[in-house]
């Protein structure tokens, strides 16, 4: 399965902690594909759920 970016899904606000290095890496993402942080960790998290 190819990753991709979802849109339009009702959150749960929720903090977590993450390392600098992985920090830097999402920014990065979020910038290139012209998204939030937010967005980005919300299809890393259902792509890696997905692929269990």
């Amino acid at each position: 399965m190819k990753f991709k970016v979802s849109k339009g899904v009702e959150k749960i606000p929720k903090t977590i902690r993450i390392e600098d290095r992985d920090y830097k890496l999402i920014e990065k993402l979020a910038k290139d594909n012209r998204c939030s942080f937010n967005t980005i960790v919300n299809s890393m998290i259902k792509y890696a759920i997905e692929n269990m």
